[in-house]
């Protein structure tokens, strides 16, 4: 078929002297990335009475929030000891070696945020502490004739968040220290507080104490990011900032998610409801705190590996 004087006329692109555009990047977005600064620290806290919105609240007022809630909570909960590890067999070394030594790839890379605010002499590090869970402790069995019950499998799944001693820095400190090199949205910030809700005040598996209060964050944060947003940092620099190793962020992170089920995903009424119960839990917490004299520490009694067991069966 013969074609018309208009097709046999056009040049392409190519012939024209233009190119087409480069495929999308978005990692390479210079425009997600939030700015690295201090945050305000005049930031309003939101009514204690819950009368705010989701969409018109500062990143930083939703972190007072979380921080004046789990502050309260901590007040009232003592020392927990951690649930002791099951006796098992160990893991053989050569299994535990591969765990160890096996590198994971994602399919989704990390924002490219510069580094050198965190490589500048004025930054300090911080320590969060040496876990009471070690790696190479023996985990219960989750499938076949070895399996343990879900909740024998949850609480040695909680020991990932226990500090040995409490961490070196407040948790008022620590959060500004992660919103200041590690830039947040408002809803990380509360779906944070959602994950931390159910965990330690629904299903109780993990107490919040001033021994579990700073992986509970780093890791919930981590978490809430990745589920939500784009914007992802990388994990050294994000567990740089938190304080913990690179490995202990992993094994925070998937710890998490399994103890949450993997239900990460929430809406505007869910950051609203969980964040609102959440403070109401922490105005108990004070209003219980304030009928108790101070010399009161509420502790629980250390728990052994069969009372553990038989609390479980009952």
């Amino acid at each position: 078929m013969e074609q018309s004087s208009e097709t046999r006329g056009a040049t392409s692109p190519s012939q024209a002297g233009t190119e087409p555009p480069s495929p999308p990047n978005p990692s390479a977005d210079t425009g997600v990335i939030p700015p690295i600064r201090s945050p305000n620290r005049d930031a309003p806290s939101p009514p204690a009475e819950g009368q705010w919105v989701v969409s018109d609240i500062a990143p930083e007022t939703a972190m007072k929030m979380f921080c004046r809630s789990l502050q309260a909570l901590a007040l009232v909960s003592g020392d927990i000891p951690p649930t002791p590890p099951i006796s098992r067999p160990g893991t053989p070394r050569s299994r535990q070696a591969w765990i160890e030594g096996r590198v994971r790839s994602t399919s989704r890379p990390a924002t490219p945020v510069p580094s050198h605010d965190i490589e500048a002499p004025s930054f300090r590090d911080v320590v969060v502490g040496s876990p009471e869970a070690h790696m190479s402790e023996p985990f219960p069995g989750d499938i076949g004739a070895d399996a343990e019950p879900e909740r024998v499998q949850q609480q040695a799944i909680a020991r990932r968040f226990f500090s040995k001693r409490p961490a070196n820095v407040a948790l008022n400190d620590y959060l500004i220290r992660l919103q200041r090199y590690c830039p947040m949205s408002t809803a990380v910030w509360l779906a944070a507080g959602v994950y931390i809700y159910k965990l330690s005040v629904v299903e109780k598996l993990v107490p919040i104490t001033n021994r579990t209060l700073h992986r509970l964050v780093l890791a919930s944060l981590r978490v809430a990011m990745k589920a939500l947003e784009d914007l992802r940092y990388h994990h050294e620099r994000f567990a740089g900032v938190g304080g913990v190793s690179v490995r202990e962020l992993k094994v925070l992170e998937i710890s998490l998610c399994y103890l949450l089920d993997f239900d990460l995903q929430v809406n505007s009424e869910t950051l609203y409801s969980k964040n609102l119960s959440l403070q109401k839990a922490a105005q108990r917490a004070v209003a219980f705190a304030g009928k108790t004299p101070a010399s009161f520490q509420p502790r629980l009694p250390t728990r052994t590996a069969s009372s553990a067991t038989a609390t479980t069966s009952a």
